[in-house]
Order: structure tokens, then C-alpha cells, then sequence
């Protein structure tokens, strides 16, 4: 995956996580990614010309159907993935969280699917 794509990831999926406790807006993105107020600005009009969010005239950030169904597709990944390095490889939890977060944008759907099978298999 490229970068850009990373990013819009990234955004994706904090933007999910935030949704769950309430409110959403650009300085609760920016806190939460420790990026700057322009930065959110600039992937949050990306994402609305994707058709991920909608956003009121400076006002909340709203999930749309498809933008949430990807949202919890990543989501679902960085788990798997933070699952699989802790409580199979024994990586810290800490630590685990923190790959988890990179690979899960690179990670092949095949891979994905044979971790879930190998966890789902050692519950």
C-alpha cells in the first residue's frame, strides 16, 4: 500500500474509534494523531471527496456506510494482527500494538485470513 493510502487508513480508522465515545472533530483527530489542525483538515476533505465522511460547515465529522465498513475492515486487522503478536509470538502488548499499526496496511488478505484461522484454531 502506498502512503497515501496509509494515511487515509490512519484516518479511517481513528476517525472510527472516536466515533464510538461521541462527537467527532478535526482537533479530536489531531490530538488523537498528534498531527497538526491543517493536516486533519486536508485528509478530512479527502475523505469527504471519497464519500468516507460528511462534515457540517465547521462542525462534526460523520461516518458514511461505506467509509464505516472500511473503518471496521482496518480496525479488524490491527486487532487480529496486535492478537496474533501478543498472545501467540509473546511480543509485549505495547510493542505489539505498535507493529500491529504498521502492518496492518500491508498486510495480505491470504496472511489475514490464515491468522484468523490459526487463532480461531488455539481458542
Amino acid at each position: 500500500m502506498n502512503k497515501s493510502n496509509e494515511s487515509t487508513e490512519m484516518y479511517l480508522e481513528t476517525i472510527y474509534l472516536l466515533e464510538k465515545t461521541g462527537k467527532i472533530r478535526s482537533v479530536d483527530i489531531a490530538r488523537k494523531l498528534n498531527v497538526s489542525k491543517p493536516s486533519v483538515n486536508k485528509a478530512v476533505n479527502n475523505l469527504k471527496e471519497l464519500g468516507y465522511i460528511t462534515q457540517e460547515t465547521y462542525g462534526d465529522i460523520h461516518m458514511s456506510e461505506t467509509g464505516r465498513a472500511i473503518a471496521a475492515s482496518i480496525y479488524d486487522r490491527h486487532e487480529t494482527l496486535t492478537r496474533f503478536l501478543h498472545e501467540v509470538l509473546h511480543v509485549s502488548f505495547e510493542v505489539a500494538e505498535n507493529d500491529a499499526c504498521k502492518m496492518e496496511h500491508i498486510v495480505s488478505e491470504e496472511t489475514l485470513q490464515k491468522i484468523k484461522e490459526y487463532l480461531g484454531q488455539k481458542q
